[in-house]
């Protein structure tokens, strides 16, 4: 018995997979983002220099 499935089930398939893969790649790119704003408030949310806490390493 030949398990070979129709090229059309193949390329429906490959699609379903790509499209699953580019969801998760924008969905990572968009938690990347919301921590990236999370930190860029914390920063920006320091207190004003010669004050406790002025030693913030705005490149770590």
């Amino acid at each position: 018995m030949n398990n070979t499935i129709p090229a059309g089930i193949a390329a429906d398939a490959a699609l379903a997979q790509q499209n699953m893969t580019l969801s998760v790649i924008k969905q990572n790119a968009e938690q990347g983002e919301a921590i990236a704003e999370i930190l860029e408030d914390a920063t920006r949310s320091a207190p004003a220099h010669g004050s406790r806490g002025a030693n913030v390493n705005l490149l770590a």
